[in-house]
């Protein structure tokens, strides 16, 4: 399935810099604010942070951010709320890739799913020209979002189970209930 690039992320989420934001706590000592509509994309990708033991530092890792995109003339994908930088000190945008950050953790962020099969996260990393490898950013619409997290794809978590439905004869006694694994 295609990803979104920036023109369609744009319009996908205006308008740029309003609210509200959520702020969230990443492992390490990062706080970010992003668009609530992320959050559990954000939460995917910080589990990722914690199976790589990743840790975010604060004075370097930021999400939203009302300003033009570096180098162009419209807004940044942080003015949405939907891009985040972590660790900009050990990983940052410049003409070749420098990053600290392991490649196993990178691959597990960008293989993050929606329910409907979406990509959730890009890595700047992976742009062509100059590469940024602090920026991660969303890369589907608001609905395939909406759809929520496959916790398949995402390290440490547990999908949740499908619910077992046991049959019994109409007026059966608790004791016959329970005795086929029924509450």
């Amino acid at each position: 399935m295609a990803i979104l690039g920036t023109t369609a992320l744009r319009k996908e989420w205006a308008p740029a810099c309003t609210g509200p934001w959520a702020k969230v706590s990443l492992y390490g000592s990062g706080v970010i604010s992003v668009r609530p509509a992320i959050y559990n994309a954000v939460a995917a990708l910080n589990n990722c942070l914690v199976a790589h033991n990743y840790k975010t530092r604060k004075a370097d890792t930021g999400a939203y951010n009302c300003r033009k995109i570096t180098g162009g003339s419209g807004y940044s994908l942080h003015a949405y709320g939907i891009a985040i930088d972590i660790n900009w000190q050990t990983n940052p945008y410049g003409p070749r890739l420098v990053t600290d950050m392991p490649s196993a953790m990178r691959t597990a962020i960008k293989a993050i799913r929606t329910n409907s099969g979406h990509q959730v996260w890009g890595w700047g990393g992976d742009y062509r020209t100059n590469k940024d490898a602090m920026h991660f950013e969303i890369v589907c619409t608001r609905a395939q979002l909406a759809t929520g997290i496959n916790l398949s794809t995402v390290p440490g978590s547990k999908p949740k189970p499908k619910p077992v439905y046991k049959t019994f004869v109409m007026g059966a006694t608790d004791e016959a209930i329970a005795a086929v694994g029924g509450e």
